[in-house]
């Protein structure tokens, strides 16, 4: 990439790349799982590839990313070894981190990516620890935490925005909102269904971006 700002027609062919990568891995790794080769859980993010690109196409190389445990396409996004994501997967030990963490626990520092994470909301207070060192470092770092509606009712993403508001981190939340958190419908799991909103309430600016529209969400990333 160029640059955050770049819509050069490489970028355009690597955002497409990128994006039909993770959507073959994810078929693949749904055969596997199917097969019985894959153990566990398995939580794919068909459907994501816009955001999920959009988001890191945007982010400098050095930026840390944090995730949900749906989070095989940034690894991949984040330029990790396809094989070496999937080997991971089926608990090999050249996978990313040796076969110990499985699909919910990606995890690949030299890339900034710090990884997916099991609990529902437990990367958001990951994402702002990572927020708060780069400020005390005096970095010039951008933190970014993705996590689904699911996890916008959990204390600890509140208590986040808070400190963020408070202290005025460099971090990004991104809520990728699939309309379900697990089995459970937003409107069935939210009083207000309009997620982004309550950001403000801690002084974060806060849109709704098309999730489905890669450069949508490159350009306000």
């Amino acid at each position: 990439m160029t640059g955050p700002g770049a819509t050069e027609p490489q970028d355009m062919r690597d955002m497409f790349r990128s994006m039909l990568l993770i959507r073959c891995f994810e078929e693949k790794a749904s055969e596997e799982y199917m097969a019985g080769r894959i153990g566990g859980f398995l939580h794919l993010a068909i459907g994501e590839e816009a955001a999920v690109v959009g988001t890191v196409s945007a982010m400098r190389a050095d930026d840390p990313l944090t995730s949900t445990y749906r989070e095989h396409g940034q690894a991949l996004a984040r330029g990790t070894d396809p094989r070496s994501v999937m080997a991971e997967l089926l608990g090999r030990s050249t996978g990313l981190c040796g076969g110990r963490g499985g699909s919910m626990h990606l995890m690949d520092k030299a890339r900034s990516f710090y990884g997916g994470y099991g609990i529902v909301g437990g990367s958001v207070p990951l994402g702002l620890g990572l927020a708060y060192a780069i400020r005390y470092r005096g970095g010039d770092q951008v933190s970014v935490t993705m996590f689904g509606d699911g996890a916008t009712n959990q204390g600890v993403v509140a208590e986040c925005f808070n400190m963020a508001g408070l202290w005025d981190l460099p971090i990004v939340f991104l809520i990728l909102n699939n309309q379900y958190g697990m089995g459970t419908s937003l409107e069935h799991a939210s009083a207000e269904e309009d997620l982004y909103p309550r950001a403000e309430a801690y002084g974060i600016p806060a849109w709704k971006v098309d999730g489905m529209d890669v450069m949508a969400v490159r350009g306000a990333v």
